[in-house]
């Protein structure tokens, strides 16, 4: 009798493992297979910039190709693979360069268990909150293309988990991974400074709330954060260069305009952003499922969603056809895939709801503890850290999108290098749900059915685009 308690938290580990391993290789073939027969298709072409480093050996001007402005750690990455491998087809390099960053998605989500599973909650919120972004729609697409953004969630990821570490007690091994990730992220794409600044915010937090007690050695590490990152990004990432050619430190190719009016709406380019009330406080749910993937055109024929902000990150990360971009086989007006995405867009709700009240109960904690002057609860833990980053992330999406004001702005693949701090507030979401439901059984198995149908017609359409990109 003695045993029989232990056989069952044996075979409950057994299983929870199980579970695991199957979302994490269900992840890992969707991502290989789909960066496998990708045909080149991207939503920019960083392949052309990797090819000019291939065939020239030289690092191209900011200004010879559209997306010569980034900073080319993942281009010069995949040339210099090229090479290695010696692989003589821009075809074969492209699927390489696609492959690399298949493989940065699946270390991504190794990273994302590893913090998970250290975090003080169920198994099955657990696996939930795994399976949300590692079955994440958006996700399984940006890292079967080849683009430079998924050397930034990966960089991002590593750098919130050393950082999340760090702060809770100092350690040399981590502070040197959060150094030189920093710096590699730098050297892959300009949006790397949010995840810099934020590093550099926390330091300043971190001293200040130690300065009774062991400041010192985050002060040393702050200086020398600061003088090596501002060094090694400026140099090799061109910045320096950039200021000594063009006189400013960023040289970006794609048009910018003025901010939009508050309430008058007008347009620029391909219409997104027209003004301030309808881009950031409006959601159009009716609208997508209405219409359930955004048009490209330049005239006044397109949805109602696409001039709003928080509409376009929805339905972009709950439908891979809902960008209807890159052009080709990555574009679909097959009407059972189109209410297969309505499904994604309904259930999508569910989490969402549950993400918001995690997100704005923990904030509401952290605000109550600062103007409480709890600072030792504060210190303790290491939670706040992660508002810091959302808060900068979302607040370059809607600069980003005011300046821009172009619709192909609205990505949701800006939010994912703060995927870690993303992951709290839905874990705290999905507990809540939990309480919510109480002990009722038929509760509880309506809520795990609508998650399953959910990432059920996340992975259906995909499969399709795997599909249709075989046929060619």
């Amino acid at each position: 009798m003695s045993s029989l308690p232990l056989n069952m938290f044996l075979e409950k580990k057994s299983s929870f493992t199980i579970s695991l391993f199957f979302l994490f290789a269900i992840a890992s073939s969707l991502m290989i297979s789909l960066a496998r027969v990708n045909d080149g298709a991207a939503n920019d072409d960083h392949i052309e910039v990797a090819e000019f480093i291939f065939n020239e050996g030289e690092i191209p001007e900011p200004q010879r190709c559209w997306q010569c402005y980034h900073p080319k750690f993942y281009h010069y990455s995949v040339a210099k693979l090229s090479q290695f491998f010696n692989l003589e087809t821009k075809a074969f390099r492209t699927i390489l360069a696609q492959l690399i960053n298949a493989i940065a998605g699946i270390f991504t989500l190794l990273m994302c268990w590893i913090f998970i599973k250290r975090q003080p909650f169920e198994d099955h919120i657990k696996l939930l909150s795994f399976a949300m972004i590692a079955l994440n729609p958006r996700f399984i697409a940006i890292h079967a293309q080849a683009s430079n953004d998924a050397f930034l969630i990966l960089f991002g990821t590593i750098i919130l988990f050393a950082l999340y570490k760090l702060i809770d007690k100092f350690d040399l091994k981590y502070f040197l991974v959060l150094l030189m990730i920093s710096i590699l992220a730098g050297l892959t794409k300009g949006n790397a400074f949010i995840l810099i600044i934020g590093v550099v915010i926390i330091f300043f937090i971190k001293i200040i709330l130690n300065l009774k007690k062991s400041w010192k050695s985050y002060f040393v590490s702050l200086l020398f954060f600061i003088i090596t990152t501002t060094f090694f990004v400026g140099y090799f990432g061109e910045y320096f260069d950039n200021y000594k050619k063009y006189g400013k430190l960023v040289v970006y190719n794609t048009p910018v305009t003025d901010a939009p009016y508050l309430i008058e709406k007008t347009t620029f380019r391909r219409p997104g952003i027209r003004s301030v009330a309808e881009g950031y406080f409006t959601f159009r749910l009716i609208d997508m499922l209405q219409n359930p993937k955004i048009t490209n055109e330049y005239n006044d024929e397109y949805p109602l969603h696409r001039t709003s902000l928080w509409s376009q990150l929805y339905g972009r990360s709950n439908f891979i056809y809902f960008d209807n971009w890159p052009a080709g086989k990555w574009q679909s007006t097959n009407p059972t895939m189109m209410n297969i995405g309505r499904v994604s867009l309904v259930l999508g709700m569910i989490p969402l709801i549950l993400f918001l009240i995690g997100y704005l109960k923990d904030l509401k904690k952290w605000i109550g503890l600062f103007f409480r002057k709890k600072w030792n609860s504060i210190n303790d833990n290491q939670d706040w850290i992660f508002h810091i980053f959302i808060f900068g992330f979302v607040a370059f999406i809607i600069l980003f999108t005011a300046t821009g004001r172009d619709y192909s702005f609205m990505k949701i693949i800006y939010l994912h290098p703060c995927i870690l701090a993303i992951l709290i507030p839905l874990l705290k979401g999905f507990e809540y749900g939990f309480k919510f439901f109480g002990r009722s059984k038929w509760k509880l198995v309506g809520f795990y059915l609508v998650m399953f149908l959910l990432f059920t017609s996340y992975c259906i359409p995909i499969l399709n685009l795997i599909s249709n990109l075989l046929e060619t």
